[in-house]
């Protein structure tokens, strides 16, 4: 296997509504200086998966790379079966040395799998081989202010699911999963229930943030609360009217500061900000705070949302600098080193 010590795969039915059904994650030690050893990387893990699952994907093509805060550099790489995508698979480094190898299978993917392997997948099982570790948790670094981070004077307005147009009287946000009563809320019930809470700063995981922010939102606690939600819930899946999901840790999503928002700094939230309601959830970078909110689900176990299948980490607690997973033993030993800006690959 060389670099890559192991790779698993599994059936994603929330990633399936946006053409991502197969999420893949790859365990690996490998040093990645250059575009070219992302590369190798790339490659090391693609050969690995065609093993696992008796196809060929393709060769890997460097499509994007970007810069993170101040030390963490990703490759994004499409593979192609006769000009077709089949997957995409994300090379992240800090230090020069590989922290994750993670990706997905598109739908058209299931044109070439075995039919045992994709009954296998749609089934719930996850196909394995080799050496492949579980969630790691950073250790919060304290500080006044979360590494990586730049003061912007403005939001950056992202949209994987694109800008969305949401009708206010025909929105409910639904509580669902491991909870007493399904509950749903409109938005005239949320502002009845709203408080406002304010200096909240907000950080991109880009390396961005916006400081003092004042938002006017109800407490997800109180939400939880009042659908009864049950003490086997460990995690809370945000889902967005489009598709678009995230989710966050329990204790992270109950915590007195992380809302539903449905204001910002005295005005309702924009279409581009998320209208009718979004979450905010301060200590986790932005990816979490789900805009076009349309359900929280409360769940036993972990599943990927949309950028977490994409490398990013499961928790994102921006004083730890939770910016990426980690699948390599070396990081998660604490070994994480600082690498220098670099030049943006040729493409």
């Amino acid at each position: 296997m060389g670099s890559i010590r192991g790779c698993s795969m599994y059936y994603n039915s929330l990633l399936n509504e946006v053409g991502m059904p197969f999420v893949i994650e790859c365990t690996g030690d490998a040093e990645v200086v250059y575009a070219t050893d992302a590369t190798k990387a790339a490659l090391g893990a693609k050969e690995v998966l065609e093993d696992l699952l008796g196809t060929e994907l393709g060769e890997p093509e460097l499509v994007h790379w970007e810069y993170s805060g101040e030390r963490f550099n990703l490759y994004a790489f499409d593979l192609r079966r006769d000009g077709v995508p089949l997957a995409h698979l994300r090379v992240v480094e800090a230090g020069d040395v590989m922290v994750n190898v993670s990706g997905v299978l598109f739908s058209a993917a299931a044109s070439v799998l075995p039919r045992r392997v994709l009954e296998e997948l749609l089934s719930g099982e996850r196909l394995s081989v080799g050496q492949n570790m579980g969630i790691t948790y950073l250790r919060p670094q304290r500080a006044p202010w979360p590494a990586g981070q730049k003061v912007a004077k403005r939001f950056v307005i992202y949209a994987a699911e694109g800008v969305q147009t949401v009708e206010a009287g025909s929105w409910s946000l639904k509580i669902s999963g491991l909870v007493e009563r399904e509950v749903s809320f409109s938005l005239e019930e949320l502002k009845r229930s709203s408080s406002l809470f304010s200096e909240r700063d907000f950080h991109c995981v880009t390396g961005w943030s916006v400081k003092g922010n004042s938002w006017l939102g109800v407490r997800m606690k109180e939400l939880a609360e009042k659908a009864g939600a049950s003490g086997e819930a460990k995690w809370v899946i945000a889902k967005s009217v489009r598709g678009y999901s995230t989710v966050i840790p329990i204790e992270e999503a109950l915590k007195e500061g992380s809302i539903v928002a449905i204001g910002l700094n005295g005005k309702p939230l924009s279409a581009e900000g998320g209208f009718p309601a979004r979450l905010i959830v301060p200590q986790l970078y932005g990816w979490k705070s789900a805009k076009w909110l349309k359900e929280l689900l409360f769940v036993r176990d972990y599943v990927d949302g949309y950028w977490e299948a994409l490398a990013y980490h499961e928790r994102g607690l921006a004083e730890a600098e939770e910016r990426f997973k980690v699948r390599n033993p070396l990081v998660a030993e604490g070994r994480l080193g600082k690498s220098p800006p670099k030049k943006p690959p040729s493409f």
